[in-house]
């Protein structure tokens, strides 16, 4: 399978001495990803030079028009199959999300989740809401209101997906409307992850990620 890696970053964030960037791409190759392509920007050339001789293929979305289309500018490099996104902004203190993913994957559209907990939970916003689930098959997931805390005890998706044929076939609705057209047809899942899941995009949630990586 072909790892995507889109960088959703407005610049390269450190968390305790190593990017968050160079932090995904590590945690794709240890998973057995070969095939990596970062999603940049052309007014982000930083990470261009970050990525200089790291053994990795970058492309640039001209606008920030969303995930789904950040992913269709890789798509020419890693092909019609299968592709495990990674997005920079997500820290697993514990494990390997990227690994854990591809060990339960069982052909369909697949989302990583954590059940929310405290104190890291109380850091997260409430978008990525799983409402409904059923022996790891997602049924529903909520609006965004980013404006929210994240209710705590319940499943979020986290930035770290597989998606298949399947997603693109309704990608033109836009990523949360796309997952619930599978959701509805019974073939999106979850690969549920027992870690710490902290969104270092926020400031809250960096500085959270920098006090518990440099104890």
């Amino acid at each position: 399978m072909s790892g995507l890696h889109a960088s959703g970053c407005k610049e390269l964030i450190e968390v305790a001495g190593c990017s968050m960037l160079e932090r995904t791409i590590r945690e794709l190759e240890q998973a057995g990803i070969e095939n990596i392509v970062v999603v940049s920007s052309p007014a982000k050339p930083a990470i261009d030079a970050a990525l200089e001789g790291r053994g990795v293929h970058i492309v640039h979305q001209s606008e920030p028009t969303g995930l789904v289309d950040a992913v269709a500018c890789a798509r020419p490099l890693i092909g019609d199959g299968p592709m495990l996104i990674a997005l920079p902004d997500g820290l697993f203190p514990d494990l390997n999300p990227s690994a854990a993913l591809l060990r339960t994957w069982q052909g369909m559209t697949t989302l990583v989740t954590v059940r929310t907990e405290s104190p890291w939970g109380e850091l997260l916003h409430d978008t990525g809401r799983v409402t409904s689930m059923e022996d790891n098959r997602i049924l529903d997931l909520a609006d965004k209101r980013k404006d929210q805390p994240f209710p705590l005890g319940e499943h979020r998706i986290t930035g770290r997906y597989v998606w298949t044929a399947d997603f693109w076939e309704f990608a033109d609705k836009g990523e949360v409307e796309a997952l619930r057209v599978l959701a509805s047809q019974g073939i999106l899942r979850a690969c549920p992850v027992n870690t710490a899941y902290v969104d270092v995009g926020n400031p809250e949630g960096y500085s959270y990620a920098q006090s518990i990586l440099n104890r």
